[in-house]
């Protein structure tokens, strides 16, 4: 075995050198404002100077002069230049040490790439001039904790001022208060790091480049990382550029304030992993080239950003978080979110397991895509929205396409404004669990409608009580949707320029349509209510509202159904167009009708109420008074229970004259009515009063000239078939007439002879007189089908003419009483009825 010489050690040292080398012997911390040459430091790491003391190699002040190069060196203990200017570069590559402290010294350049410091590495209040390269190096650094706070660095280079490029620290890396720029690169370059937490708090950091000023991509921080009160600032990148970012607890930006510029975001968390909670809140971002913030992909267990401030100018959202998941509650209240190009706050397949809030926020966009975008998103708990502003100058001020929520969704006093076909708060397809609030908000929409929410899914209740939305194509649109329990609109003011106030084609409604005290204002064909076959499963209520259509009905409602009620008591409505000012062709209502204290206006004088091929189970109240002195209701096909407080001759008075045309089957539904409630009376004088109207509108139903004045004679004699007695009496006259002719006839004669006298001397020249009671059986004999049997003595005298005319007379009395007797019979037994 060779036996090397020892290594040589500096003489003649100085006395600052010999007391330091006698500070480090015995573990005394040495204070001095003195030179110490860097070389008497490596020897005493080296252990040359003897045995040292673990408390190790400590100087406070002084002046390190040379290159304190510790490259590869495993120093027998801790070394400590706290307050001390070290103008050369200090190298420690690959080294290792116990621990080392430069807290508070003036440092050039500092290398500690893959160096392995065991307890801490401490450059807190440190002032770096990295000059043309890196301030801080330490690439590949293995310690338990390195703190930088409050350190001053200036750098250079695409490695940042601070790296820390794949480091490892178990324990907290500290950058509270740090000031670092870079001219020409990222401030800090953090990518790969591995460390247990990340304090940033107050961080000042400044970089250029696309790179970022904070850099960290695929950084790993296993507990909390913190950078509340940073100013991150980036002339052409990104502030905070943490790409597939892990952190095991919060990660937190809370009241940050970050400029950047570029697509790639002015804080970048694409596919981060946050174990907690993610917190943005009061923090202000602005990029004037891209977002302000892109989280696309990013996970957390709760995210904040309330207060926060973003601002952008992009087609890219201002705040991107396109198909996060985020496992707790996800918070945006009172955020301001501004964009000028594109979208505001863009979370398009969202996940959120908690509720997701946003009371108070301000979203401003453009472009299109939305204010606040949320297309496909879920949220298992509830949605917030009271009292936010969302606005969009050329689209959407809510996208909620295939948005779906477990609990319930607030909307109450929110102001959305937005333009364009798809709507200011557009619904379609969303499913919400619970209840859907919107009462009090204002909705408006200068080229479309103002909700569009067709095939929108409620297991509660839609309430829009006291709400106003204006739009250019109607205001609400609720086409196929279903909504499980009650749709409030009372109090609400909907308008519509060139569509329905409400569109609502086949809605499904599990309880209650209520609309009490609402103002609906449009111009549209379709209907300023439009309900075509919808289904309400319970009651629809429209009482004291106030409805105008300048272009059709008032109430669109054909093929609707509805299982209880409909009260329009106390409505105010005013329609136009072909079509009636209520429409209700072919509705089926399961209980009443109320159309009491309803006042109907048609601005062309047109039809007021079509009930059309209605029904109606319960009773209907129409008053005559509704219609005025020249409207008109259909009542073809109608069917109905029973009359309210209207009588049976005001409902009469209706179909009469105030039906365009004669039906039937009104008249015949009003007579089973009043049959049914045992009126027989009643019912006889509505079909007596239909065939009159039947020859009054319609004669030529009845027939030819013979026919109509026939049926004339038919009312005239036997009131239609439903006046028996009258008939009777008529029959009674005619036999009366027959037995008065035949009296007659043996008054009247000619050559001795006279019409009427006895049968045996009828060929005599002097004809003999019959009694008074031959001469009337004679008539009866001859108009009765029941002979009395007094023709074998007395009969009419046919060889004269006056006995002619008589028998003539007696024919035509003879075919009356004949038909009268018919119509006697089957108008006592009801065989027959004529309809019409």
């Amino acid at each position: 075995m060779t036996d090397f010489p020892p290594l040589p050690v500096l003489d003649e040292l100085t006395e600052p050198e010999r007391d330091l080398v006698e500070a480090a012997r015995r573990g005394h911390s040495l204070t001095v404002d003195a030179s110490i040459r860097a070389e008497v430091v490596r020897e005493l790491l080296l252990g040359r100077r003897g045995p040292l003391d673990p408390r190790g190699v400590r100087v406070e002040g002084a002046r390190i002069t040379g290159e304190l190069d510790l490259d590869a060196v495993e120093a027998i203990t801790g070394l400590g230049l706290a307050d001390c200017v070290i103008p050369g570069p200090v190298k420690a590559r690959h080294g290792t040490l116990p621990w080392l402290d430069l807290s508070g010294s003036k440092l050039g350049a500092v290398d500690l790439s893959g160096a392995r410091i065991t307890a801490f590495a401490d450059f807190a209040r440190a002032q770096f001039a990295g000059g043309a390269g890196i301030a801080l190096d330490a690439e590949g650094l293995r310690t338990d904790e390195l703190r930088l706070s409050r350190i001053r660095a200036t750098g250079a280079g695409r490695l940042g001022a601070i790296c820390l490029l794949d480091a490892r620290v178990s324990g907290w890396i500290l950058l509270n208060g740090a000031e670092i720029t870079n001219a020409d690169g990222p401030a800090v370059y953090l990518d790969g790091l591995e460390c247990g937490a990340l304090g940033g708090g107050g961080l000042r950091a400044t970089g250029t480049g696309s790179m970022g000023t904070v850099r960290m991509l695929g950084a790993h921080v296993s507990q909390d990382a913190n950078f509340d009160d940073a100013v991150l600032t980036n002339a052409s990148g990104s502030a905070l550029n943490a790409e597939r970012l892990v952190v095991g607890e919060n990660l937190s930006l809370a009241a940050v304030k970050a400029t950047g510029t570029g697509e790639n975001g002015t804080v970048c968390l694409l596919s981060a992993r946050i174990g907690g909670l993610l917190n943005l809140g009061v923090a202000e971002f602005a990029n004037d080239s891209g977002p302000a913030v892109d989280a696309i992909g990013v996970q957390a267990a709760e995210l904040l950003l309330t207060g926060t401030t973003a601002t952008a100018a992009h087609d890219r959202a201002a705040i991107s978080l396109n198909t996060a998941r985020i496992g707790g509650r996800a918070d945006f209240g009172v955020a301001v979110v501004t964009n000028s190009l594109g979208p505001g706050l863009s979370a398009d397949g969202i996940r959120v397991d908690g509720s997701f809030s946003a009371e108070d926020m301000k979203a401003r966009g453009s472009g299109g895509h939305g204010a606040l975008s949320l297309l496909g998103a879920d949220v298992a708990g509830d949605f917030v929205l009271d009292g936010a502003e969302l606005a969009d100058d050329t689209g959407v001020a809510l996208g909620g396409d295939r948005l779906r929520v477990g609990g319930n969704a607030h909307l109450r006093v929110a102001n959305a404004t937005g333009s364009g076909e798809k709507g200011t708060i557009r619904l379609l397809t969303a499913r919400i669990a619970g209840d859907l609030y919107l009462d009090g908000a204002r909705i408006a929409n200068d080229a479309g409608p103002a909700l569009h929410a067709d095939r929108l899914h409620v297991g509660g209740s839609l309430d829009l009580k006291g709400a106003h939305a204006d739009g250019a194509d109607g205001a609400v649109r609720l086409h196929h949707a279903e909504i499980a329990g009650q749709l409030r609109l009372g109090g609400a003011e909907l308008a519509g320029a060139a569509g329905p106030a409400v569109s609502a084609d086949d809605l499904r409604v599990g309880t209650l349509l209520e609309l009490i005290g609402a103002k609906l204002t449009c111009s549209s064909e379709f209907g300023a209510l439009s309900l075509g076959a919808a289904r309400i499963d319970g009651s629809v209520t429209l009482a004291d509202a106030v409805v105008t259509n300048d272009g059709g009905p008032v109430l669109f409602a054909d093929r609707c159904r509805v299982r209880d009620s409909v009260r329009l008591t106390g409505l105010r409505g005013t329609g136009a167009g072909d079509d009636a000012t209520i429409r209700l062709l072919g509705a089926h209502i399961g209980g009443q009708l109320n159309f009491t204290g309803a006042e109907l206006a048609h601005l062309e004088d047109g039809t007021r109420v079509s009930l059309e091929d209605a029904t109606v189970d319960g009773p209907i109240f129409l008053p005559a008074e509704l219609v005025g002195a020249s409207g008109q209701v259909v009542l073809d096909g109608f069917r109905f229970g029973s009359l309210g407080d209207v009588t049976w001759h005001e409902w009469l008075q209706l179909i009469r004259d105030h039906t365009a045309a004669y039906r039937p089957g009104p008249y015949q539904r009003l007579a089973a009515s009043e049959r049914a409630a045992g009126h027989d009376g009643n019912a006889r004088q509505i079909l007596i009063a239909q065939q009159r109207d039947l020859q009054r509108r319609a004669p030529e139903a009845i027939g030819g000239w013979p026919a109509r004045r026939f049926h004339w004679l038919w009312g005239a004699l036997a009131g239609y078939g439903y006046r028996a007695r009258r008939t009777a009496a008529a029959l009674l006259f005619a036999v009366v007439a027959a037995g008065g002719l035949g009296l007659w006839a043996g008054h009247v004669g000619d050559a001795g002879h006279r019409a009427a006298e006895r049968t045996s001397e009828l060929t005599a020249k002097v004809g003999t007189p019959c009694t008074t009671v031959e001469l009337i059986g004679v008539g009866l004999d001859r108009g009765l089908p029941l002979s009395p049997g007094v023709r074998g003595r007395c009969d009419l005298n046919t060889g004269i003419t006056a006995g002619q005319w008589f028998t003539v007379a007696i024919w035509l009395v003879q075919a009356a009483i004949w038909a009268l007797a018919t119509l006697a019979l089957v108008g006592y037994t009801g065989l027959v009825r004529k309809t019409g």
